[in-house]
């Protein structure tokens, strides 16, 4: 990049920080995000899903068409507001930066730059996936900063890069009482006291051919009211696995024993899930080619947090891949967070070295 378009995409990335929306709310960041491509560069843009593409199209293209994709909501902070506290504008100004390097170059192929809205619950790429048959991309390619890995190193690996998780919701109800006739009513209590000592046994490594975690999130039993036995419950868990069939394994196992003992407790079960992401498991030649020429790392064991990039990857020939943020600097999610504008050159120019040598 120019020294003027670097400034340009810092510039860019600084509104995107001073306007965070959540998944599903990102109406400014989006008319951001289509002001600054329409305002500098002279690709075509084009809904899909709920967001949208720029699309570089040339005319007798020798090579497979290739997709880039971004991600641009906030995450929800417990005041009710919204913070960038995962880099998703530095992710969005990043793509933003390929795109100006893409004006007037001839790549011998189409290339489609994907902005995608709801990473975070993992609502936002599904809808977007219409884009890999219409434009018959065969290949896509995305990033994520990576605080605690030496600043501009990109990492990868073949297989599972992000674990597939999924929330979980379960409901159990049954019959209130008056707390001196405790033989009147059905409490589910111990029926959750018995599910929440059976999860370390549902989970374990033995059942499964790689990395499983159930996580309890919460619970809620009744109310204060010392006069009245409870009645309804529920546990909040998030099932996570290395494998889509792990996951799917997990949650047949969890789902079981929680019927099983609201049966046994003569309670009505029902269970609800949220935020569900598939596994991001690289092709292995995607993989491979981001390794060799992005002079990459390969990542020992995969990332433990999820990302829906899985979605386009079950799909479509891929790879996902991280770019060190530094060592020392502050963890994804945290209050302290930011997307360091140094980090912004180097995420394009990775991107840029794929479409001209993938």
């Amino acid at each position: 990049m120019t020294k003027q378009q670097q400034n340009l995409i810092v510039n860019l990335r600084r509104q995107l920080h001073q306007c965070p929306e959540i998944s599903g709310q990102e109406t400014q960041t989006k008319a951001l995000l289509q002001e600054f491509l329409r305002a500098h560069t002279s690709l075509e843009l084009l809904p899909c899903g709920d967001g949208f593409y720029a699309a570089h199209r040339e005319k007798a293209p020798k090579k497979p068409a290739i997709a880039l994709r971004t991600d641009y909501d906030a995450l929800a902070t417990p005041d009710g507001g919204a913070a960038h506290l995962c880099g998703h504008d530095g992710h969005a100004a990043s793509l933003c930066a390929v795109a100006l390097a893409l004006e007037g170059r001839t790549l011998h192929r189409n290339v489609f730059l994907l902005f995608q809205p709801a990473e975070e619950t993992g609502a936002g790429a599904g809808p977007c996936c219409e884009l890999l048959e219409k434009e018959q991309v065969g290949e896509i390619y995305g990033a994520h900063n990576l605080p605690g890995f030496p600043a501009g190193v990109v990492y990868t690996r073949p297989g599972t890069f992000a674990c597939a998780s999924r929330g979980v919701t379960l409901r159990f109800s049954g019959a209130p009482t008056h707390a001196a006739y405790p033989e009147n009513g059905k409490n589910p209590a111990l029926a959750v006291g018995k599910l929440l000592c059976a999860l370390p046994e549902l989970a374990s490594p033995a059942h499964f051919t790689g990395m499983t975690l159930c996580t309890v999130i919460g619970a809620e039993l009744g109310e204060k009211a010392f006069g009245a036995a409870c009645a309804q419950a529920e546990v909040w868990l998030t099932l996570r696995a290395e494998h889509n069939t792990d996951l799917d394994a997990l949650r047949t196992a969890v789902l079981g024993c929680a019927k099983a003992l609201a049966q046994e407790a003569e309670l009505a079960f029902s269970c609800e899930e949220q935020d569900v992401f598939p596994a991001t498991e690289n092709d292995e030649v995607c993989a491979k080619k981001v390794l060799a020429l992005c002079h990459g790392s390969t990542l020992e064991v995969p990332m433990r947090w999820s990302e829906d990039f899985g979605h386009y990857l079950l799909r479509c020939p891929g790879a996902f891949f991280g770019i060190g943020a530094g060592e020392q600097h502050a963890p994804l999610h945290t209050a302290d967070y930011e997307y360091p504008d140094s980090l912004l050159a180097p995420t394009a120019a990775a991107f840029v070295t794929l479409l001209e040598n993938a």
